[in-house]
């Protein structure tokens, strides 16, 4: 049986019907079905370039795709099938399970990527410096100087999938992923040129860290960037 005939079979099974009662304190089947595709351990799957890690991902981070994928701020059929029907309960306590987990921050692959040196210099001049002539503030003063994340809903960048990482970009570009407003990423996404958004995510796909690192502690760094409700620091005039 392939895996999506298996994803599908699974989301049939654990799908609740408009208007049934649910509770968050048995998460066996509904994890079963994250379990296809993201891993048991929330690892990402192996071989694939469309299922990221979950891993120790900040919860609120968690929670705003998971709520994303069920109102329609972002766009993928299979997920947004699975969380038609679930309250929000479900939703926090599924993304309380993935977050309490140990994080991974690398592919879960044992094959070491390379990355021609041009696009490594191009992607780490974006990341650690960003460019203030376009408004471009650096990936690390949001997503932390070890890119592992901060808390409470900015995500890790290391060890992400390259292709993933570039349908992300290309979906706030389109509006197909969007987020509440000021929707910062889609701020930046625009801005980017293409070519970037390759070096970006060919850099990012081939990082990890020697050992697992949960997000910054929230607070530990303020943003330069108004993104939704998060904390940032005070916009200069």
């Amino acid at each position: 049986m392939n895996t999506l005939r298996y994803l599908f079979l699974l989301l049939s099974a654990v799908s609740l019907p408009v208007g049934a009662e649910s509770s968050p304190d048995d998460l066996t089947e509904h994890l079963a079905a994250c379990n296809v595709c993201h891993g048991a351990k929330g690892e990402g799957a192996t071989g694939s370039e469309y299922y990221p890690h979950l891993a120790g991902k900040p919860a609120g981070y968690l929670l705003r795709q998971l709520r994303a994928f069920r109102d329609g701020g972002r766009s993928y059929p299979q997920m947004g099938w699975l969380m038609r029907n679930m309250d929000d309960a479900y939703l926090q306590a599924i993304a309380a399970h993935f977050a309490a987990l140990p994080p991974r921050t690398h592919l879960p692959s044992t094959v070491p990527r390379t990355v021609e040196p041009a696009l490594a210099a191009r992607a780490r001049a974006l990341i650690e410096h960003g460019d203030a002539a376009r408004g471009l503030p650096a990936c690390a003063a949001c997503h932390g100087a070890d890119l592992a994340g901060l808390e409470p809903a900015i995500p890790a960048l290391v060890g992400l999938p390259e292709e993933y990482v570039v349908a992300q970009f290309g979906g706030w570009r389109t509006g197909v992923r969007t987020a509440q407003q000021p929707d910062c990423m889609a701020q930046i996404a625009r801005k980017l040129e293409p070519a970037e958004i390759r070096a970006l995510a060919s850099w990012l796909s081939a990082q990890e860290l020697a050992e697992p690192r949960r997000p910054a502690a929230a607070g530990s760094l303020l943003p330069p960037l108004a993104c939704a409700d998060l904390p940032h620091a005070p916009v200069q005039p």
